[in-house]
Parts: C-alpha cells; sequence; structure tokens
C-alpha cells in the first residue's frame, strides 16, 4: 500500500510582519541641582543666603573639576510674579531637575517664599512638581517635621527622599545638606550608611537635627509613627552649641 506522502509546510516568509511601532519620545537628561533662595534679600540680610554661597562654592575650580558638567542653578526670590517667570524661563531652558535645594524661613505649616507671600508646604510641593525631582532638600525652620514633608510629597510624585530639620535649624547646623548634595552630585546617589553617621554627628558636633523620610514613611498608616518621630525631634532639641570649639577654644585676640 502506497505510504502518503507528507506535505511540507509553506515556507514562512523571511520578512517579519511589520508591527506598529510606539513612537516614543525620550525625555531629555535631567538637570543636576536646582537652587530656590526664598526671599533671598532678606536671607543675605541675615547672613542665611546659603543657596547663594553654595552656587558660588560650585563655580570655584576645584569644584568644577569635581563636579564636571554637573548643571547647576540658581534662582532667587523676591516676589510671586518674578517667581513664576523665573521658574517658566528654568523650565524651558534646562527641563527637569534630579534635586532641589530650597533655602528660607518657615515652620512646620508654611514657608516664606518671597518677600510678601508665605506659603503652605502643598503649595510649595505644586510649585515644584514640574520640575519632576527624586531629591528634595530643604534648608528651612522645621520643615522635616511629618506633617510638612507629608504635604511636600503629594504632589510631587517623582520624589524619593527629603532631608530636612525637624526644629529651627541654625547655620553652623546646616553643612551637612551641602556635603549630602555634593554626594549626590559625584556619585550620582547617597550612601544610606555614610548619610547617617553624618546627620548623627551633626547632631553631636552642633546640636544639628537632619532627617531623611522617604515616600512610604509618611503615607497612609504611618501618620502615628510619623508623630511619633516629631516627639523625638522636640525631645532632643537643645538649641545650637559647637563641641569643637568647646574642647578646642580657638585663641582670641586680647581686645
Amino acid at each position: 500500500m502506497p505510504i502518503p506522502s507528507r506535505r511540507k509546510p509553506a515556507a514562512r516568509s523571511k520578512r517579519a510582519k511589520l508591527r506598529p511601532r510606539q513612537i516614543r519620545q525620550r525625555q531629555p537628561t535631567r538637570a543636576h541641582l536646582l537652587i530656590i533662595e526664598c526671599d533671598s534679600q532678606t536671607l543675605a540680610a541675615d547672613g542665611l543666603n546659603l543657596g547663594t554661597a553654595l552656587a558660588r562654592l560650585a563655580n570655584t575650580n576645584v569644584a568644577k573639576t569635581l563636579l564636571r558638567n554637573k548643571r547647576i542653578v540658581l534662582v532667587k526670590t523676591s516676589t510671586e510674579e518674578k517667581l513664576k517667570q523665573d521658574l517658566a524661563d528654568t523650565l524651558v531652558k534646562y527641563g527637569r531637575f534630579r534635586s532641589i535645594l530650597v533655602v528660607g524661613h518657615s515652620n512646620a505649616v508654611e514657608l516664606q517664599l518671597t518677600t510678601n507671600d508665605r506659603y503652605r508646604w502643598s503649595a510649595v510641593g505644586n510649585w515644584l512638581q514640574k520640575f519632576e525631582p527624586e531629591f528634595l532638600f530643604l534648608a528651612a525652620c522645621r520643615a522635616g517635621r511629618s506633617e510638612a514633608v507629608r504635604d511636600v510629597f503629594k504632589p510631587i510624585k517623582t520624589l524619593r527622599q527629603v532631608y530636612a530639620s525637624p526644629a529651627l535649624l541654625h547655620k553652623n547646623q546646616t553643612s551637612p545638606l551641602a556635603v549630602l548634595i555634593g554626594m549626590l552630585l559625584m556619585q550620582g546617589r547617597i550612601d544610606e550608611d555614610q548619610s547617617g553617621a553624618l546627620r548623627l554627628a551633626n547632631y553631636v558636633l552642633t546640636g544639628g537635627q537632619l532627617f531623611r523620610w522617604k515616600r512610604g514613611e509618611t503615607g497612609p498608616g504611618e501618620e502615628v509613627k510619623a508623630h511619633a518621630w516629631d516627639g523625638v525631634a522636640s525631645l532632643l532639641y537643645r538649641g545650637s552649641w559647637d563641641l569643637l570649639e568647646s574642647l578646642f577654644p580657638s585663641s582670641k585676640p586680647a581686645p
């Protein structure tokens, strides 16, 4: 009985079927640091214009070598209209920023954003969300209280970490913020062990408290724990001191 011949499968076309391609516009690389100095004239008069000092430091030859090709922008605020224009111009020119430093007078509820205007932290978050930052550094009094941080996190969906003081912040207690920013700019990340050691040393040496908040630590179900940290901050606050100066007094010229 003759065996029926097997039918050979039809040769497949070597041409792959063309699928509709999704055209994705690639977003430009983020700029590195946006510094916003709130009510800059008042800060300068108080000797607290830390944003200007940091921007000047970034422009030194040594810093330019260490921070090669890092885009750092300083915006000084005075009026709401000028702030709107400056931020709009900055967004057009530089686009998104990976990190933002805000320097200003504040409390747990609001920030002195311009000379005549105070804004709740939720409104500050709305101002900043267009830059899509991942890291936010707040050199401002009580900006690290849980309610302030929670209000900032809500509108900024890209925000991962906030560094701020939950107590009054004195000038000699702000150095760790600059160190952490430098670490992020040079290494592309903030090492948790180094960050923790630095912030602990800051409290021992100066009495400064600097909290690091992650998004999940202020979200739903975390309110009780977050408020407990506020209580810890209040218990730890003892003002400002200089331990090194106490141990090794610098010689002062006789009057």
